[in-house]
């Protein structure tokens, strides 16, 4: 299948008090008790008397896509009714899923669709993101999948925080105020408390690294669980974390267990898929992967829980063969909102005969937040608070990531663009525009806010390009399947998207007025990530020589530093 690039994910961020603990601690002084949804047997199945083998049973599945370790919250208020009211945050998402199993006590099951971690936070990524599996595991999920940024820094370290065991090694190094490195791995730290599934991720050699599909049963009804992760999930990772594992065909694979599911019976099917789409608001239709995958599916499937596109779906996908749909559903991201779906299964046939959904918002004003995850993220807070309370700079305006179609061309681009110029010592730079995330607001920048701009910290590297592979490094910003417009530092030009490709970009300039010479060697600094990529031949045929030369967070601080304080 055709590999799908990034979506472009922008989202205004608010400023938060020095390790973002604030708005935790002010919710544990007024949280109050919450009575619980019945306990969980180790098998997943909820303690209650088993029904009798007939009529209809109405199942309730709680989803969540994205949370990418947004344990507090992150996203500004939100209109509602005419006031400003916020969401996200995992104590109020926990409170939002416990207050939604009440409605269907011992009939509920709570999934997720991956990207639960990476381009993480400080709060989670410090220690590992191992502080969001334990928030996972007290919101007591049934099932997950993985993502693609599970694989961040490589299969090794997904499947420990699946299984549990102490990071070693100087990956585990973090360092602290004074500069030293200290191992911020928990030792007793133990994983995910519920499977995850990877249908379609499988090693060199073609073994699966973890279950395909899982089977969880409620009120005497067998729901069949599958697992699967974008095939695009190559391009947003380091080439050698990439090259671990291939992401096989959704759909193949889905057909592939769906009928191993109902060869044991089971003929309620969810997928859970971290592949996503978009769909224009009150109209129905959708598109992007997901979709075009979904059509492709089976018709045993029933219900699809997406991801990765940080959008918000509720749609229905007719079947292959024409008759009868499935419901695809996504909800948002970073915790602001959740799947509700509702199943209506046939208990003699085990079929699915209705299904239905909504996407809510997790409103902080309609739930106390949940007191366990509240303690848990507090203490994690409390824990990062000293670095990223460090302030690094001021800025004298807000720097903002720009508007749909500019991603070329925002403040905050040139701001990042230009400190990885500066840190390398580099002609030129040039930012992929989905690795700068957020925004910074005027005033001053702690390292909490800094690292949130570029939370997967890719290494910086720098390299050598002549003059006339960097304007084909421009021109390739414009294939025909879409536009990316790279941040720049140190040039620029102009373009014609109706030319003819290949000479859609002209006029290139040094930043000290002189014309980029073809045939002149220039000194390149980028991220690895950008450098090794699919996406941009160019780069990844220099990239052999790169030499490595810091973080892209440590270019940012610098950068911010360097500045006069106020700096435009």
């Amino acid at each position: 299948m055709t590999r799908r690039r990034p979506f472009s994910i922008r989202v205004a961020r608010p400023r938060l008090l020095a390790g973002g603990a604030a708005c935790v601690a002010v919710a544990l002084t007024t949280a109050m008790a919450r009575p619980e949804p019945p306990a969980s047997t180790a098998g997943g199945v909820d303690r209650v008397d088993r029904p009798p083998a007939s009529g209809l049973v109405t199942l309730q599945l709680l989803g969540v896509n994205d949370l990418h370790g947004h344990l507090e919250p992150s996203a500004p208020e939100q209109q509602r009714d005419g006031e400003l009211v916020r969401t996200g945050g995992a104590a109020w998402l926990a409170a939002h899923l416990d207050r939604a199993e009440r409605s269907r006590p011992g009939r509920t099951i709570r999934v997720h669709a991956g990207d639960m971690v990476g381009a993480s936070p400080l709060v989670s990524s410090r220690a590992h993101d191992e502080p969001t599996v334990k928030a996972m595991n007290l919101m007591r999920f049934d099932v997950g999948t993985l993502g693609n940024h599970e694989f961040d820094e490589g299969g090794a370290e997904a499947l420990r925080l699946v299984r549990g065991g102490r990071r070693n090694g100087a990956e585990a190094a973090k360092p602290d105020t004074a500069g030293s490195a200290v191992n911020t791995s928990d030792p007793a730290f133990a994983g995910a408390a519920f499977p995850y599934l990877a249908a379609n991720t499988v090693d060199r050699r073609g073994r699966g690294v973890l279950p395909p599909y899982t089977i969880v049963e409620r009120a005497g009804v067998r729901v069949g669980f599958i697992g699967v992760t974008t095939e695009s999930s190559p391009d947003f990772l380091l080439e050698r974390h990439a090259s671990a594992q291939r992401f096989t065909d959704v759909s193949a694979t889905v057909d592939r267990y769906a009928r191993e599911l109902r060869r044991r019976g089971v003929e309620a099917i969810v997928v859970l898929a971290h592949a996503g789409g978009t769909e224009r608001a009150g109209s129905g239709t959708a598109r992007g992967e997901i979709i075009d995958e979904t059509r492709q599916m089976t018709d045993a499937v029933d219900v699809v829980v997406a991801g990765h596109s940080h959008s918000v779906l509720d749609t229905r996908v007719r079947n292959r063969s024409g008759r009868g749909t499935k419901l695809v559903v996504e909800a948002s991201s970073y915790g602001e909102a959740y799947d509700r779906i509702e199943l209506t299964v046939d208990r003699a046939s085990g079929d699915v005969v209705a299904k239905a959904a909504e996407v809510p918002r997790t409103w902080h004003d309609r739930v106390d937040p949940h007191r366990g995850v509240a303690a848990l993220v507090a203490a994690y807070a409390r824990s990062a608070s000293a670095v990223a309370g460090q302030r690094h700079g001021r800025a004298g305006q807000d720097f903002g990531r720009g508007g749909a179609g500019d991603s070329g061309t925002s403040d905050l681009g040139r701001l990042v663009a230009d400190g990885q110029r500066a840190l390398a010592g580099a002609d030129l730079a040039f930012v992929d525009p989905v690795a700068v995330r957020g925004s910074l607001a005027a005033g001053p920048l702690t390292y909490a806010e800094l690292f949130e701009i570029s939370p997967a910290d890719h290494p910086l590297v720098r390299t050598h390009m002549r003059g006339a592979d960097v304007k084909r490094l421009l021109e390739e910003q414009f294939s025909d399947a879409e536009t990316i417009r790279l941040h720049a530092s140190g040039l620029s030009y102009q373009t014609d998207r109706s030319a003819p490709a290949g000479r859609r970009v002209t006029g290139i300039e040094l930043a000290d007025g002189r014309p980029l010479e073809p045939e002149q060697t220039y000194t390149v600094a980028a991220s690895e990530l950008l450098a090794t990529g699919e996406r941009f031949s160019t780069f990844r045929g220099q990239s052999r020589a790169a030499q490595r030369v810091g973080t892209e967070v440590e270019a940012l601080v610098a950068e911010v530093e360097r500045r006069p304080a106020g700096f435009r």
